[in-house]
């Protein structure tokens, strides 16, 4: 209370009464909820920094169970047996072939064979016990018969814990799990509280997720085909389209301005829509080109996603950069944030890379990048490693390490930006994907770049001897539309 006293003197020094009149006003407003853009402050998540803290293991699951060194050798055994009685120690003769152990079976502490193991729980026949050291184990331990991963950090089998259409997620119920204890040695006195109620609420036991991706949903965003002879119908020139491109893209230009520009510098009668017209023509083709010209790529790449507006509603670009070349290797756009678009972007990143080349991924938070990883890392090379780089401050060894990464990929979101911000959001998808195209076609291979000492990310040896950007672009429409005549 003696801050709140002290807020109130200062507030009464500094303002009139008709100034703390409208203060009280506004106050109101917001503890009636009057006022969405302000909330008091909620100091729920300070004091239990744990809640609802959803996070993706970054260990992926054995597929195998783990194997277990045998305590001691069943061979000494024998041989201090037959030394000791002077005769050897014979094996197991059930006389029913019914009570015979599974071929296979081995003791989980000398390691016998299934010549000296029997049944030792009668018509159950779930216990064995060995004759070499006289120890008990199960034929079928718990889940083993139903489950294809164990956990990582105890090696104990993961239960099927939920099922979606496009995820299986797996779940370790193992209570002396390493992993599971140290998440719950974190919790503080209120959190351990609150879990006592709502434990659903605490990530504490080891988690896959296992997604069911199909090709289809895998597949890059593109604009939409059109029939390549629409390029050759136009009532002005490829210079003339090209010119639009120059100003609307390379410029960062609206296309109100474009418009006027030709209209009035270079006499060219052209509307603000057939600017829009000729972006969406060039785009499919300059998104193939894209695709054929990227290239290798570097072992380290950062990503992050950037905002744009399509028809009032977000959506987010994810951008891959590579960390030496400067050049923009993925970019996808999606409505969300979740685990396929990151997946699509990240497949995309490592399309060109080498089958034996290590791959790390710079990313921020989102949990969408650890779970995609897992999975492209099961059935594709190469192997991806991911660094999170989180907040603003490094408040780790990983974050200081690979901060540097995750600058570039802000300061590309920043870029991008600046060349979307004149189309105030675009009223169809087609339209942010057909820009976000021709943006990574002028960064990739027009846009010099200070720290490649002013080269391009991509130079192209046809492109050298042309001087001006609408001459670059009508070239590499060119050659991007050679292949669909064909």
């Amino acid at each position: 209370m003696r801050k709140t006293s002290r807020f109130v003197i200062w507030i009464c020094s500094k303002f009139t009464r008709e100034e703390i009149e409208e203060i009280i006003k506004g106050l109101l407003d917001v503890l009636a909820n009057r006022n969405p853009d302000v909330k008091p402050k909620d100091d729920f998540k300070e004091k239990h920094p744990n809640y609802r803290n959803f996070f993706v293991d970054p260990n992926p699951p054995l597929k195998a169970p783990p194997k277990t060194t045998p305590k001691s050798d069943w061979r000494k055994l024998l041989s201090s047996y037959k030394k000791k009685r002077g005769r050897p120690l014979k094996p197991v003769n059930p006389k029913d072939p019914e009570t015979k152990v599974p071929r296979g079976s081995v003791c989980r502490i000398c390691g016998a064979p299934a010549e000296y193991l029997y049944f030792n729980d009668g018509k159950r026949r779930s216990q064995l016990k060995c004759k070499v050291c006289s120890s008990l184990s199960q034929v079928h331990p718990r889940h083993r018969n139903k489950t294809k991963y164990f956990c990582p950090h105890c090696g104990h089998s993961l239960y099927l814990w939920k099922e979606r259409r496009d995820v299986s997620i797996y779940k370790c119920d193992n209570d002396k799990c390493p992993s599971f204890l140290k998440n719950k040695a974190k919790l503080n006195l209120a959190e351990k509280l609150l879990a006592k109620v709502k434990s659903s609420q605490f990530k504490l036991r080891y988690q896959y997720r296992e997604y069911h991706f199909t090709k289809e949903e895998l597949r890059h965003s593109a604009p939409e085909e059109r029939d390549p002879s629409y390029l050759f119908k136009i009532h002005n020139s490829l210079n003339t389209l090209c010119l639009a491109l120059t100003f609307h893209i390379s410029l960062g230009i609206s296309a109100r301005k474009t418009a006027f520009t030709l209209r009035n510098v270079f006499s060219l009668p052209i509307s603000y829509q057939t600017v829009l017209n000729y972006t969406e023509m060039a785009a499919p083709y300059c998104h193939r080109f894209n695709l054929a010209n990227k290239g290798e790529v570097d072992n380290i790449q950062a990503g992050d996603e950037a905002y744009i507006k399509v028809k009032g509603k977000h959506n987010y670009v994810f951008f891959f950069i590579s960390s030496k070349k400067r050049k923009i290797t993925a970019y996808h756009i999606d409505g969300t944030r979740d685990t396929l678009p990151a997946t699509v972007a990240m497949n995309e990143a490592i399309r060109t890379a080498s089958p034996e080349q290590e791959i790390v991924l710079v990313t921020d938070g989102n949990p969408s990048y650890p779970a995609g990883i897992h999975f492209i890392n099961q059935s594709h090379e190469p192997n991806l490693t991911h660094k999170k780089v989180i907040g603003l401050q490094n408040l780790d060894s990983e974050s200081e390490e690979f901060r540097p990464f995750k600058e570039l990929i802000e300061r590309l979101n920043r870029t991008y930006k600046f060349h979307t911000r004149a189309a105030y959001g675009f009223n169809s998808r087609n339209g942010a994907v057909a820009l976000t195209t021709l943006f990574v076609t002028h960064y990739n291979f027009l846009r010099p770049h200070i720290s490649l000492n002013y080269s391009v990310p991509i130079p192209l040896e046809f492109l050298k001897d042309i001087d001006t950007l609408q001459g670059k672009w009508a070239k590499i429409i060119q050659l991007a539309i050679q292949p669909s005549l064909n």
